[in-house]
Formats: C-alpha cells, sequence, structure tokens
C-alpha cells in the first residue's frame, strides 16, 4: 500500500514512524474488494505491545487463511501521533490498507488488562465510532446508508464484561480461535442480506446470541436492590438468549491451527522472538490466580507438533530467539525430553532458547545451565508470600524448603542475580508474614555468602512486590481489596525491613492497583467512570507517565451522586473495599467459565483454614469442568507428573 503524501507528513515528525506503515514480512495483502467481510484486530496499547501478544498473531492467521475475510490491525497511537491525527482531521486506520476504522464491518479489541479501557474509548472516537452501543444505532437510524462496524472484545478481561458493557456490541468469552471465524461468517450473511446499518446489526446479533462464548449486553436488564445496592438479578430481554453464557473452548490443541508466518516488525517490541504455545490451562490450582482457573482444562500439543511448529516459525521468521508460551512451562507432561530436543535444535540453528515460568528443580537447572551458561543472566522464584501459613492460605504449593534448595543449586551454579516476586495484602495476611519477605531475601544473602564468601559479592536480590487484586472467577472473588493507605502502610514496612545489603525492593503502584480492582469486579455502573475518566482526558492508564489519579478521583465524583452514593470515595469502597456475600448475585455470574461456584466456596474456606488442595493432576478436586469437557485432553498420562 502507499501513503498519502498527508499521512507522509505526519509521519516525518512523531517518534518511531514504522509503528504506522504496515507493510512488515509476512504482513498479509489482500484486495478488500474480494473479501466478504473485513474485521480490524484491535490492539488498546502501543504497536510495541500489541505486536508482542501471541494470541494477535494467531488469530490474523486464522482469520486471514479464510479467503472470504481479511483480518487487520489497529493499534493505539503515542500521544504525538494522536495529536497529529486529529489536528489534520485523520481517523485511526489499519495497518494493512490505510482504511479508517469505522469502514470496518466488526472492530474487535482484546481485553488484556482492565488498565487499558480508557484506550478503547480513545481508539473508537479516534476512529470516527461513536463509543457507545446507543449511540451507534441513533447514529445509523439518523442516515439509514452509515453502516458502522460491530464492536466485539474477547480476551481474559471479558470474563467480568460490566465495565465494557455499555461500549461493546457482543462479547466473546473463553477461546476465540474457532469463535471469531463463525462470528465473521455470519455477519457476512448478515451484511450481504442487506438493508440498513441498524438491520444489519440485529440480524447478526439475533443470529449469535445463542452460541457457547457469546454475551450481548443489551440483550440483558439488571435489576439493582437499591440505587447503591447489590444486584437483585440479570432478566434476558430477548428470548433467545441464554440466561446464562457458556464459555467458548477448544477442545484439541493438537489439531488447532496455530500460526508459522508470523509477522516481523520493522521496530523491536517487547518480546521480539518465534514463540510456540505448548499447553493451555494450569491444574495447580492457586487460589488467587484467574488464569489458573479459566483456562481449564490442561490441553496440550505433542511434542512432534511443537518441534514443527517451532521449526517452521523460525525458518519462516528469521527470529534468533525461541520462547515457549504456557503458564507454566515445566509442567508440560513430557518435558524434559521436549526440553532436551529444543536445545539441540536451537544450538544448531545458532538460536536461543528461552524457557520461562519454570519450576525450578534439578532438571530445570541442568537445562538452564546449558543454555545460559557462563552468562547467566538470572532467575526469578515466585513464592507469592513470605510465610508457611500463608502460601497455603493461597495454595501456593512450595515450601521454605523448596525456595532455599533452590536457592542453593543456582548459587552452586553461578547465578549472580535472583528476583523474587511477593503479593502483598492478601487475605488473612499479618504483619509476620511480610517479616517473612524480608526474612528469605536476608536468608539468601546469607546463602550466597556460606557457598561463595567473599567472591559472591556481585550477588543481588531483587524483591519485587505486587497488590493483591481480587478477580472474577476465583476463590478470592468475594474479597475486599486492602485500601491505599493500608498497602502504603506495608509497603513502607517492608522498606524499612528490606534494608539489607544487595538487596533491591521494588513495589507496584497502590493507586493503579485499587482502580485495577475497580474494574475487575465492577457492575455496569462502572462504564459511566470510565466514560467520565475517558472525557476528562485519561488514557494509557497503565503508564505510570500518563497515569492522572485526580481525574479519576473527579470521575468518581462526578458519578457518585447518580448512583446513590454519598461520595467518590464511597462509590470506590463498595466496589474494592467491601466484601462480599456468598449469596451476593455478582455481575460475572452471567458467565459460566465451567469452574463451579461451589468449588470456588469450597476452596475459599479451605483457605481460611490454611489448608492446602493438590495439584488436580494428582487427583481430580472436583472443580467442575469435567461437566462440560475432558481434562488433560492430549496430555502423556504415562508420564509420572500424572500419577
Amino acid at each position: 500500500m502507499i501513503i498519502d503524501k498527508e499521512l507522509d507528513k505526519i509521519l516525518r515528525k512523531v517518534e518511531k514512524p514504522a509503528r504506522y506503515t504496515g507493510g512488515e514480512v509476512n504482513m498479509v495483502r489482500k484486495n478488500p474488494e474480494d473479501v466478504s467481510v473485513r474485521m480490524g484486530f484491535a490492539f488498546p496499547d502501543t504497536y510495541e505491545i500489541g505486536m508482542s501478544y501471541m494470541g494477535l498473531q494467531i488469530l490474523y492467521n486464522i482469520l486471514n487463511q479464510n479467503d472470504s475475510i481479511y483480518c487487520e490491525r489497529i493499534f493505539a497511537p503515542a500521544m504525538d501521533m494522536e495529536d497529529l491525527m486529529r489536528a489534520a482531521s485523520r481517523k485511526l486506520y489499519t495497518l494493512e490498507t490505510f482504511t479508517p476504522i469505522d469502514e470496518m464491518d466488526i472492530v474487535g479489541f482484546t481485553l488484556q488488562y482492565e488498565m487499558a479501557y480508557t484506550n478503547i474509548l480513545n481508539m473508537l472516537d479516534l476512529g470516527g465510532i461513536p463509543i457507545t452501543a446507543k449511540e451507534r444505532i441513533k447514529a445509523m437510524k439518523e442516515n439509514p446508508e452509515r453502516i458502522l462496524p460491530v464492536v466485539v472484545a474477547g480476551g481474559p478481561c471479558a470474563y467480568n464484561p460490566e465495565p465494557l458493557a455499555d461500549f461493546i456490541d457482543v462479547f466473546m468469552i473463553g477461546d476465540g480461535e474457532e469463535l471469531l471465524e463463525q462470528l465473521c461468517l455470519v455477519y457476512a450473511d448478515a451484511k450481504a442480506a442487506g438493508g440498513t446499518g441498524v438491520e444489519i446489526r440485529e440480524r447478526f446479533l439475533n443470529a449469535i446470541c445463542a452460541y457457547d462464548g457469546i454475551y450481548i449486553p443489551e440483550f440483558y436488564e439488571v435489576e439493582y436492590e437499591k440505587p447503591n445496592g447489590v444486584i437483585k438479578e440479570y432478566r434476558a430481554v430477548n428470548p433467545n438468549a441464554p440466561k446464562r453464557v457458556t464459555r467458548a473452548v477448544v477442545p484439541d490443541l493438537e489439531t488447532a491451527v496455530y500460526p508459522v508466518n508470523n509477522i516481523v516488525p520493522f521496530i523491536d517490541t517487547v518480546h521480539d522472538r518465534s514463540v510456540v504455545e505448548t499447553f493451555r490451562g494450569c491444574t495447580r490450582g492457586c487460589r488467587f490466580c484467574q488464569a489458573g482457573m479459566i483456562y481449564r482444562p490442561v490441553r496440550e500439543r505433542s511434542q512432534e507438533t511443537i518441534k514443527n511448529l517451532a521449526m517452521e516459525q523460525i525458518k519462516n521468521t528469521g527470529h534468533d530467539e525461541l520462547s515457549l508460551l504456557s503458564l507454566s512451562t515445566s509442567d508440560y507432561s513430557r518435558f524434559e525430553s521436549m526440553a532436551t530436543e529444543l536445545m539441540g535444535l536451537c544450538k544448531a540453528q545458532n538460536v536461543a532458547l528461552s524457557l520461562p515460568s519454570l519450576r525450578l528443580d534439578s532438571f530445570s537447572f541442568k537445562v538452564l545451565d546449558e543454555i545460559q551458561g557462563y552468562r547467566k543472566s538470572g532467575l526469578t522464584f515466585a513464592p507469592e508470600a513470605g510465610s508457611q501459613r500463608l502460601r497455603d492460605v493461597i495454595n501456593k504449593n512450595i515450601t521454605a524448603e523448596n525456595i532455599y534448595s533452590a536457592v542453593e543449586q543456582a548459587l552452586e551454579l553461578g547465578w549472580e542475580h535472583i528476583k523474587f516476586y511477593f503479593m502483598i495484602g492478601l487475605p488473612t495476611e499479618t504483619y509476620e508474614d511480610l517479616d517473612g519477605i524480608a526474612e528469605i531475601a536476608q536468608n539468601v544473602i546469607d546463602l550466597n555468602y556460606k557457598i561463595n564468601g567473599r567472591k559472591g559479592g556481585r550477588f543481588r536480590v531483587t524483591v519485587s512486590v505486587s497488590n493483591f487484586v481480587p478477580k472474577a472467577h476465583t476463590p478470592f472473588q468475594w474479597e475486599a481489596q486492602d485500601t491505599h493507605d493500608m498497602l502504603v502502610e506495608k509497603h513502607n514496612y517492608l522498606s524499612s525491613k528490606l534494608h539489607i545489603k544487595g538487596v533491591t525492593f521494588n513495589y507496584h503502584e497502590t493507586v493503579t492497583s485499587n482502580l485495577e480492582a475497580v474494574f475487575a469486579r465492577g457492575d455496569r455502573r462502572t462504564c459511566t467512570l470510565i466514560e467520565q475518566a475517558w472525557k476528562r482526558g485519561c488514557k494509557f492508564d497503565a503508564w505510570t507517565e500518563h497515569f492522572k489519579s485526580e481525574i479519576w478521583d473527579e470521575a468518581f465524583e462526578s458519578c457518585a451522586e447518580k448512583y446513590g452514593f454519598d461520595s467518590g470515595k464511597d462509590m470506590e469502597a463498595f466496589f474494592n473495599y467491601r466484601k462480599r456475600e456468598l449469596d451476593e448475585f455478582l455481575p460475572w455470574n452471567i458467565i459460566n467459565p465451567f469452574v463451579s461456584d461451589e468449588f470456588l466456596k469450597r476452596e475459599k474456606d479451605k483457605a481460611y483454614a490454611e489448608e492446602t488442595t493438590p495439584d488436580c493432576r494428582l487427583k481430580c478436586t472436583g472443580c467442575g469442568v469435567n461437566k462440560y469437557t475432558e481434562c488433560f485432553k492430549n496430555c502423556d498420562k504415562s508420564n509420572a507428573i500424572f500419577g
């Protein structure tokens, strides 16, 4: 595609113009006139971040394999680019054809992080698309010749869709590989039948509303107990809409399409490498972890398929690094043989192999030692909690012995930097649990001196602390979050405790954690909050340099009276710092993630009893997934890890 003169002038004035030009290696080129439906895949952050998201490459590849569909990419422009575009009245466009996004048939956003929600509104507005579903319908009724895109969204944050219910026409819940292609084809049929934009939209929504994984907010009404009360019920106002939406699932990863002709960016991205997903799901059952619940059951690709996909990707992209994608890489049922084979293949082609999320046992250290050799970059451990008591509460089934044994092996093999990840604000947490974090750091420093003496003087420990955010569809979904002041006090306490030579302490921004929690468990009333914050200038809220806490405070105040709260602080407290009753109807109860509420309640009770639940590969824990789909699809159950 040729860049026009006006766009060329803009691109000459911005940082990193290659973010906005397209034309990369393996970009798909089609004639838009030869396809039945055009889908704009929108990532609500910058190009560098979005192009590092493997889900984009997967869905882009699947959709574009269909001759009747053209999937094109859309990213949030950086501030300098947006300013110039608005000054020139230039709409946000796709990278493949430079088409304004309001000319797409479907615009689909991936929801990876709650703090990107204002970017969704900003991208719609910059693309000439009214931000709410009601405004889009109104615009098409006022001008019957105008056909606006259907706005869809999917991803992990869609498991609580309500904070975006005003803005999104269709939510896709669960795996998107098969569902998104189906939606595109149904839309093509709806458009081919003719009529106005409103008629096409209604025909499309009615055709898909009963599909697994489809939630259409306007097909449901919400009733509250009182103006600032809890939800009383959801009522389906469309006779075809299900009472509860069952997530879509790809039962067999072995036969699922996976890309090998990935787009290769012209500029550095966050993750600039080939990536192969080895398996999906997790069985460890950490009680704070949403991904571990909503991606069940575990489904694996065979070792041969993983090898073939990896080698094809490397050949077609020229990347000099390969990474394996999963929630816990070494939980793959044939991890040892797979890792050994890939190490040999990568070494032969001078390709670096990255194995993130390893369980640091003796074999993993052998693998890491061979991969990194004398250039040992560092190791990461995630104990999550400082004491055994609290690790039992969250079902993080590792012991102090596991931690120190792994550290000892690392030190003996020459690692000079170890990073620990912890959470604070977890349910039942005490200051003794925080003392445990400092104790682990000190013990590791002492262990290094014991093993390496003064020779280990370059050794460093980094302690990184994030703030606990209760998430939907987890055993802790009913919990209150710590207040801002409580989290700050804990940060200060840890800072004083971690004044240890050789230890660096980092912690996550508290205000954004509190705001993340509002949208992680918010209902439809938080739509207004997002809109008010965006209208006041909020965007790129995940970026520290762009986050404006005072504007969010103003947005809370502007919404409080409308919804019966005495103040913005009271509204925030209602969504964040209030413990939910077990029988309360939660905003995300409209979604069936397969994991049952009964299981989540049992796990919550076990947390308070400080009882652990074993990995469900060793014994079924009755989470409810088996009712819907087979666990451990394609896994090698002869492997010892399956008992």
